[in-house]
Protein backbone atom coordinates (compact mmCIF):
# COMPACT_ATOMS: atom_id res chain seq x y z
CA UNK A 1 0.00 0.00 0.00
CA UNK A 2 2.94 2.59 0.68
CA UNK A 3 4.54 1.98 -2.80
CA UNK A 4 1.28 2.58 -4.59
CA UNK A 5 0.93 5.72 -2.40
CA UNK A 6 4.44 6.81 -3.14
CA UNK A 7 4.05 5.62 -6.81
CA UNK A 8 0.74 8.43 -7.02
CA UNK A 9 2.85 10.96 -5.60
CA UNK A 10 5.83 10.83 -7.66
CA UNK A 11 3.07 10.42 -10.81
CA UNK A 12 1.63 13.80 -9.36
CA UNK A 13 4.54 15.72 -9.16
CA UNK A 14 5.96 14.87 -12.63
CA UNK A 15 2.42 15.72 -14.12
CA UNK A 16 2.33 19.52 -11.63
CA UNK A 17 6.43 19.63 -13.15
CA UNK A 18 5.37 19.09 -16.54
CA UNK A 19 2.26 21.79 -16.17
CA UNK A 20 4.66 23.89 -14.46
CA UNK A 21 6.96 23.44 -17.78
CA UNK A 22 4.48 24.01 -19.89
CA UNK A 23 3.18 27.33 -18.49
CA UNK A 24 6.91 28.61 -18.74
CA UNK A 25 7.49 27.36 -22.16
CA UNK A 26 3.93 29.50 -22.88
CA UNK A 27 5.08 32.79 -21.43
CA UNK A 28 8.53 32.17 -23.02
CA UNK A 29 7.10 32.11 -26.46
CA UNK A 30 4.57 35.04 -25.84
CA UNK A 31 7.63 37.06 -24.52
CA UNK A 32 9.49 36.20 -28.05
CA UNK A 33 6.39 37.31 -30.04
CA UNK A 34 6.24 40.55 -28.24
CA UNK A 35 9.73 41.45 -28.61
CA UNK A 36 9.80 40.32 -32.50
CA UNK A 37 6.83 42.72 -32.91
CA UNK A 38 8.23 45.18 -30.96
CA UNK A 39 11.42 45.87 -32.83
CA UNK A 40 9.84 45.17 -36.22
CA UNK A 41 9.43 47.85 -39.01
CA UNK A 42 6.90 50.23 -39.04
CA UNK A 43 3.79 49.55 -41.33
CA UNK A 44 3.81 51.61 -44.49
CA UNK A 45 -0.08 52.08 -44.99
CA UNK A 46 0.47 54.40 -48.45
CA UNK A 47 2.96 55.84 -50.75
CA UNK A 48 2.69 58.86 -53.05
CA UNK A 49 5.23 59.03 -56.15
CA UNK A 50 5.87 62.64 -57.91
CA UNK A 51 2.76 64.30 -55.10
CA UNK A 52 2.09 67.30 -54.99
CA UNK A 53 -0.35 68.29 -51.87
CA UNK A 54 -1.60 71.91 -51.19
CA UNK A 55 -3.08 73.79 -47.80
CA UNK A 56 -5.66 76.57 -48.38
CA UNK A 57 -6.31 79.29 -46.30
CA UNK A 58 -9.16 80.31 -44.69
CA UNK A 59 -10.06 82.81 -48.07
CA UNK A 60 -9.30 79.96 -50.15
CA UNK A 61 -6.14 80.69 -51.28
CA UNK A 62 -3.30 78.51 -51.13
CA UNK A 63 -1.33 78.76 -48.04
CA UNK A 64 1.58 75.91 -48.35
CA UNK A 65 2.22 73.77 -51.42
CA UNK A 66 4.40 70.65 -50.78
CA UNK A 67 6.09 68.46 -53.47
CA UNK A 68 8.23 65.76 -53.74
CA UNK A 69 9.87 62.71 -55.65
CA UNK A 70 8.11 60.61 -53.39
CA UNK A 71 6.40 60.03 -49.69
CA UNK A 72 5.81 57.31 -47.49
CA UNK A 73 3.41 57.15 -44.64
CA UNK A 74 3.22 55.44 -41.22
CA UNK A 75 -0.66 55.25 -40.01
CA UNK A 76 0.51 54.02 -36.80
CA UNK A 77 2.66 56.68 -35.63
CA UNK A 78 1.00 59.75 -38.03
CA UNK A 79 4.79 60.22 -39.65
CA UNK A 80 6.02 60.44 -43.44
CA UNK A 81 9.01 60.68 -44.77
CA UNK A 82 10.15 62.62 -48.14
CA UNK A 83 12.77 62.04 -50.79
CA UNK A 84 13.35 65.82 -52.25
CA UNK A 85 11.05 67.60 -51.07
CA UNK A 86 9.80 71.38 -52.00
CA UNK A 87 7.89 73.21 -49.82
CA UNK A 88 6.65 77.05 -50.88
CA UNK A 89 5.41 79.02 -48.54
CA UNK A 90 2.63 82.15 -49.57
CA UNK A 91 2.86 85.15 -48.06
CA UNK A 92 0.43 88.19 -48.14
CA UNK A 93 2.58 90.56 -49.71
CA UNK A 94 2.53 88.47 -52.97
CA UNK A 95 6.13 86.77 -52.42
CA UNK A 96 6.83 83.34 -51.71
CA UNK A 97 9.37 81.35 -49.44
CA UNK A 98 10.78 78.46 -50.98
CA UNK A 99 12.41 75.67 -49.20
CA UNK A 100 14.23 72.58 -50.90
CA UNK A 101 16.63 69.38 -49.22
CA UNK A 102 17.51 66.08 -49.65
CA UNK A 103 15.23 64.52 -47.65
CA UNK A 104 12.33 65.54 -45.04
CA UNK A 105 10.24 64.00 -42.13
CA UNK A 106 6.56 65.06 -41.66
CA UNK A 107 5.48 65.07 -37.83
CA UNK A 108 2.03 65.01 -36.45
CA UNK A 109 0.04 65.57 -39.60
CA UNK A 110 2.16 68.33 -41.18
CA UNK A 111 2.44 69.96 -37.63
CA UNK A 112 6.01 69.92 -38.26
CA UNK A 113 8.30 68.78 -40.43
CA UNK A 114 12.71 68.40 -40.27
CA UNK A 115 14.04 69.09 -43.60
CA UNK A 116 17.15 67.04 -43.43
CA UNK A 117 20.29 67.22 -45.22
CA UNK A 118 21.65 70.24 -47.57
CA UNK A 119 18.72 72.96 -47.26
CA UNK A 120 18.06 75.88 -49.79
CA UNK A 121 15.70 78.38 -48.16
CA UNK A 122 14.66 81.20 -51.43
CA UNK A 123 12.65 84.71 -50.18
CA UNK A 124 11.13 85.75 -53.21
CA UNK A 125 9.58 89.02 -53.01
CA UNK A 126 8.17 91.46 -55.97
CA UNK A 127 11.20 93.73 -55.20
CA UNK A 128 13.73 91.76 -56.90
CA UNK A 129 16.36 93.59 -54.14
CA UNK A 130 14.70 91.82 -51.26
CA UNK A 131 15.37 88.09 -52.55
CA UNK A 132 16.90 86.49 -49.92
CA UNK A 133 18.91 82.91 -50.52
CA UNK A 134 19.72 80.62 -47.55
CA UNK A 135 21.73 77.51 -47.44
CA UNK A 136 22.32 75.38 -43.94
CA UNK A 137 21.22 72.13 -43.09
CA UNK A 138 18.34 70.19 -40.70
CA UNK A 139 15.72 72.96 -40.93
CA UNK A 140 12.19 72.57 -38.35
CA UNK A 141 9.67 73.81 -39.90
CA UNK A 142 6.43 74.32 -37.74
CA UNK A 143 3.59 75.11 -39.62
CA UNK A 144 1.17 76.15 -36.74
CA UNK A 145 3.71 79.21 -35.93
CA UNK A 146 5.09 79.53 -39.70
CA UNK A 147 8.54 79.62 -38.34
CA UNK A 148 11.61 77.37 -39.72
CA UNK A 149 14.47 77.19 -38.06
CA UNK A 150 18.12 75.63 -37.11
CA UNK A 151 21.10 75.42 -34.85
CA UNK A 152 23.44 74.78 -38.17
CA UNK A 153 25.68 77.21 -39.79
CA UNK A 154 24.00 79.32 -42.30
CA UNK A 155 25.18 81.04 -45.05
CA UNK A 156 22.47 84.09 -46.58
CA UNK A 157 23.10 86.17 -50.00
CA UNK A 158 21.22 89.17 -51.27
CA UNK A 159 21.44 91.81 -53.45
CA UNK A 160 23.91 93.13 -51.20
CA UNK A 161 26.46 90.71 -49.81
CA UNK A 162 26.79 87.34 -47.64
CA UNK A 163 25.91 86.79 -43.95
CA UNK A 164 27.22 84.03 -42.44
CA UNK A 165 26.10 82.64 -39.28
CA UNK A 166 25.53 79.67 -36.36
CA UNK A 167 21.67 79.02 -36.30
CA UNK A 168 19.11 80.84 -37.44
CA UNK A 169 15.16 81.58 -36.94
CA UNK A 170 12.73 82.53 -39.27
CA UNK A 171 9.04 83.83 -38.95
CA UNK A 172 7.34 83.41 -42.35
CA UNK A 173 4.33 85.47 -40.82
CA UNK A 174 6.48 88.86 -40.01
CA UNK A 175 8.85 87.98 -43.04
CA UNK A 176 12.01 88.27 -40.20
CA UNK A 177 14.77 86.43 -40.43
CA UNK A 178 16.79 86.24 -36.68
CA UNK A 179 20.27 84.85 -36.60
CA UNK A 180 21.21 83.24 -33.34
CA UNK A 181 25.17 83.55 -33.10
CA UNK A 182 28.86 84.33 -34.60
CA UNK A 183 27.30 86.52 -37.30
CA UNK A 184 29.47 87.53 -39.84
CA UNK A 185 29.19 90.06 -43.03
CA UNK A 186 30.98 90.74 -46.23
CA UNK A 187 28.36 94.01 -47.70
CA UNK A 188 28.96 95.67 -50.55
CA UNK A 189 27.56 99.26 -50.96
CA UNK A 190 27.02 101.24 -53.99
Amino acid sequence: MAAAIKKRTVTLWVVLLLAALGLWLQQQEDKGERQITDDAEPVMDYSLSDFEITTMDENGRPKHRLQGASLSHYAETDYAELVKPHLEIYQDEGGAMLLDSERAKVYQGGESVLLQGEVRILRQNQDKQSDMDVHTRDVWFYADKEVAETSERVTIQDAIGTTTAKGMRIDTRAGTVHLLAAVRGEYVLE
